[in-house]
């Protein structure tokens, strides 16, 4: 790549990232990022505000900011050798002060430090090296990337003990209400009509899904541009697909399925693919670029022991997919529900399965470490009718007994209260009914 077309880049690039804009503050701890020297590895979905989040960072710090979005197409071509005139050439255009900076660039060695912002970077082969070396070399290195692949054994083998990795999803009901200019409220401390106003506001959110630009822009239709885009480019051309038709009518299939368990006969017949490896592959590429996401049955996980044979839900990676993705579907207000619930477990960094023999129960919340089950969580729309509310309790209630737990929660449209019930032991088990839009404020 020619000298000349690399200072183009980074010069336009230096433009782009130094120009003003209203920037949204995630519900993301971030003076860890600042504090330390490690590589931030921040992964998500496109389009779920990861740029917005690198400048938020670079306008709290101070010393030479470079910025380069690797996920533009004049980099495509960037070859490993790259590197190192890239970090020639960005020394030379951040050393110079610009007359509309109040600051300068200051050297690694003074007060301040220079920061490397590197968008998408994943597209390029050999970056872990170079970005290896800017660590070890001093300088402070925020990585993005679309893909779920960057936190592979190799990567986080090479920056081991000097890496913070950071999930950044669509917007949560919280960030939502924010981005339109609301305060987030206390939910236990709300009026009659303030209840109504935050109900409305969460329907919204629940059927457009959580993407910034969806919100900022009230245009729900930019989800399936956002849908067709990720599988273009993070699942087609990454992984070189040949049967592009086929992936996606499975992607579609399992998007319209959110919150279901599949089987492998099932999605052969709706993608075309009589392949089960191949079937197996492309549920995993759609994983790593987020358009959908997998979670085990628990107590089959435990009693089988292998992995490929355990029974999985899947859920998509915005509920906004559901009435654009595949507009003419049946509408399941239930499962998209389920969906939105499992999307903000994912948010606050839960380990989420399910449990299934006789009845079951939406989630369970599992330690990390010890692989206990800590809660269990089931989903109900409406939880009015008698029928409703035997078959949700009795779910809770074995997943519960199964594990030990003498808490549950059901989390509802608008319903809350508490129950009380006795377990076999005849001791007396607690079930909180709390509305979900309470619970996502929390």
């Amino acid at each position: 790549m020619q000298r000349l077309k690399i200072l183009s880049l980074v010069l336009d690039h230096k433009i782009f990232f130094q120009s003003p804009s209203n920037l949204i503050l995630r519900n993301i701890p971030v003076s860890p990022c600042l504090d330390g020297r490690e590589i931030n590895l921040i992964y998500g979905p496109l389009h779920s505000g990861k740029t917005s989040f690198l400048k938020y960072v670079a306008s709290l710090v101070h010393g030479g900011k470079v910025y380069i979005n690797f996920g533009h197409s004049r980099f495509e071509e960037l070859e490993p050798e790259c590197f190192q005139e890239i970090e020639e050439i960005a020394t030379e255009v951040y050393t110079k002060t610009n007359e509309n900076e109040k600051e300068p660039y200051e050297a690694p060695d003074a007060e301040g430090a220079v920061y490397y912002f590197l968008d998408e970077i994943h597209n390029v082969p050999g970056w872990e090296s170079w970005v290896d070396r800017l660590n070890r070399k001093g300088a402070r290195v925020f990585v993005t990337s679309s893909s779920a692949n960057i936190l592979s054994q190799e990567v986080t083998s090479l920056f081991a003990d000097r890496n913070r990795i950071l999930k950044l999803l669509p917007f949560s009901f919280k960030e939502y209400l924010t981005l339109k200019g609301l305060r987030v409220p206390k939910p236990n401390f709300l009026t009659p009509s303030r209840c109504d106003e935050m109900l409305c506001l969460f329907l919204h959110y629940f059927d457009n899904g959580g993407y910034p630009g969806v919100i900022k822009d009230r245009n729900p239709t930019l989800s399936r541009k956002y849908f067709e885009e990720t599988l273009q480019t993070g699942v087609i051309a990454r992984h070189n697909i040949q049967d592009a038709e086929g992936l996606k009518r499975l992607a579609v299939f399992l998007i319209s399925n959110m919150a279901s368990e599949y089987s492998l006969d099932t999605l052969k017949k709706v993608s075309g693919i009589d392949n089960e490896d191949t079937i197996r592959n492309y549920l995993d590429y759609l994983e790593e670029a987020f358009l959908l996401y997998r979670t085990p049955m628990f107590n089959h996980l435990s009693e089988n022991g292998k992995e490929k044979d355990v029974p999985c839900k899947v859920y998509a990676g915005d509920t906004g997919f559901f009435k654009t993705v595949y507009p003419n579907y049946p509408d399941s207000l239930g499962l998209r529900f389920e969906n939105l619930v499992f999307l903000e477990l994912l948010r606050q960094g839960k380990q989420v399965s399910y449990f299934r023999d006789r009845r079951e129960c939406d989630f369970l919340i599992i330690e990390t470490d010890s692989q206990a089950v800590k809660a269990a969580i089931q989903v109900s729309v409406y939880f009015g009718s008698p029928a409703v509310r035997e078959r949700e309790v009795l779910g809770l209630m074995a997943a519960m007994e199964e594990y030990g737990l003498n808490e549950g929660l059901i989390l509802t449209m608008d319903d809350e209260g508490v129950m009380e019930i006795s377990g076999k032991d005849g001791e007396k088990k607690r079930i909180i009914i709390n509305s979900v839009w309470k619970w996502m404020l929390e």
